[in-house]
C-alpha cells in the first residue's frame, strides 16, 4: 500500500432520486470517487444518504468515513493515511455553517480522512463535472432548482424552494398544474382552453380514485411529494399522444425552466457567455427526457429574457448531460480547495443534446 497522500483526491456526491414513476419515493444514496493527479479514477463506491438534514450530522460523517476508508482499500492506499483533499457535492450543502459544522465533526471524529475539505451542493457538483470554466445547472425532477458557478468559485441561485414556494417547471409543478386545470374547470371557476378529459381520466387511473374530492387525502393527509410528481409521466404519455392539455402544460414548464436562466444572466460573465458552447447549461432531472415538449417555450422565454438584459449578450446555448457522476466535480472542487488544479476530461463526461444559435436582434 503507498502512504503517498499528495497524489489521491476523493469526492463525494450525495444524490437523490429524480424519476417520475409512479413507485418512485425520492429515495437517496450518494456516490463517490477516488482519483489520482492526473485525473485518473482509482476507485468507485456507493453509500447511504449523505444529507444531513435527512440523516442527521452524525450519521453523514459516518457514511463519509465509511465510503472513503471503502475508497481508500480499493485504490491500494493505507486507510489510516489521510488523502490530499475531500470534495463533498450533497444535497443539503447550501449553508456555510452547517458545512463548516460537518467538516469539524468529520477532522474531529475521523482525522485520518483528509488534509483538506471543500463542501457544496449536489448542483454545484454538476457543474464542475461538466466543465472548469464555469457554467449553469438547471435541476427539473421531482423538484427543481437552478444554480451559476463562475469560474472564481462564485455561486448564485434562482429556485430550490421546495414544492409550497416555488418548483416551477418541475415534475411536481407540471402535475399540480394539470390537476389545478382539471379542478379550476369543474368548479367553473375558470375555463380551460383545452379538453380536460384526458387529463381528468388519468387522475382517476394513477390515483385510483372516482373523483376530484377523493383525491383529497392524497393532496394533504396522505401526501408523498415524489407520488403527486410521478403523475408527471402519465402527462408526458398524453403530449406524446398529442393531447392539448399535456402539451401546453409541458410548453409552460419549458418558459418556467427558462426564466430561472433569466434571472441568473445579468450575474453571468461575459466571458462565459462567449466560450464556444455558449452558455453550457447542464440538466439534471427526468422531467428533461421530455424536452422535444418542453423546447418551444423554453427558447421562447430564452430570447425576450436575453433581449430584455441590458448588462450581457447571450447568443448561443449548448444542453448538456452528465455521463458521470457529479462526484468528480466535488474532488475536483476539492482539490482547488487543496490549491491543486486536476485535469480532467470534461468532454468524456457530458453529453450535448441540443445546441442553439438565436437570431440577431
Amino acid at each position: 500500500m503507498t502512504n503517498d497522500a499528495r497524489v489521491y483526491y476523493f469526492g463525494i456526491v450525495g444524490i437523490k432520486g429524480n424519476n417520475f414513476t409512479a413507485s418512485s419515493r425520492g429515495g437517496t444514496g450518494s456516490k463517490g470517487v477516488i482519483l489520482s493527479e492526473h485525473g485518473s479514477l482509482l476507485a468507485s463506491v456507493e453509500g447511504r444518504s449523505t444529507n444531513h438534514w435527512l440523516v442527521g450530522m452524525d450519521k453523514c460523517a459516518e457514511v463519509i468515513n465509511n465510503m472513503m476508508e471503502e475508497a481508500k482499500i480499493k485504490a491500494g492506499h493505507d486507510k489510516d493515511v489521510p488523502l490530499q483533499s475531500l470534495g463533498l457535492a450533497l444535497s443539503g450543502g447550501e449553508q456555510i455553517d452547517t458545512n463548516h459544522t460537518l467538516v469539524k465533526k468529520l477532522k474531529k471524529h475521523y482525522p485520518s480522512l483528509s488534509f483538506c475539505y471543500s463542501i457544496t451542493t449536489d448542483a454545484i457538483g454538476a457543474v464542475a463535472t461538466a466543465t472548469d470554466g464555469g457554467g449553469i445547472v438547471l435541476i427539473s425532477g421531482t423538484g427543481s432548482n437552478c444554480k451559476l458557478l463562475k469560474v472564481d468559485g462564485t455561486q448564485h441561485s434562482c429556485g430550490g424552494w421546495g414544492h409550497i414556494m416555488g418548483d416551477e417547471g418541475s415534475a411536481y409543478w407540471i402535475s399540480h398544474l394539470a390537476l389545478k386545470t382539471v379542478f379550476d374547470y369543474l368548479d367553473n371557476f375558470t375555463s380551460s382552453p383545452h379538453d380536460i378529459s384526458y387529463v381528468q381520466n388519468a387522475m382517476h387511473d394513477y390515483f385510483k380514485v372516482p373523483s376530484c374530492i377523493d383525491l383529497l387525502p392524497h393532496l394533504y393527509t396522505n401526501f408523498e411529494k415524489s407520488k403527486f410528481a410521478g403523475f408527471c409521466q402519465e402527462l408526458a404519455e398524453g403530449a406524446n399522444e398529442g393531447d392539448a392539455l399535456c402539451l401546453s402544460v409541458f410548453q409552460q414548464a419549458g418558459c418556467m425552466l427558462a426564466r430561472h436562466i433569466v434571472a441568473l444572466l445579468p450575474k453571468a460573465e461575459q466571458d462565459l457567455l462567449d466560450g464556444k458552447l455558449g452558455l453550457p447549461i447542464v440538466c439534471v432531472g427526468s422531467v428533461w427526457k421530455s424536452w422535444d415538449l418542453m423546447r418551444e417555450g423554453f427558447l421562447e422565454v430564452l430570447d425576450l429574457g436575453r433581449n430584455s438584459c441590458t448588462t450581457r449578450c447571450l447568443s448561443s446555448i449548448t444542453l448538456l448531460r452528465l455521463k458521470q457522476s457529479s462526484a468528480y466535480g466535488g474532488a475536483s472542487l476539492g482539490a482547488r480547495e487543496a490549491g491543486f488544479h486536476l485535469p480532467l476530461d470534461y468532454n468524456t463526461y457530458t453529453e450535448a443534446f441540443f445546441s442553439h444559435t438565436f437570431s440577431a436582434s
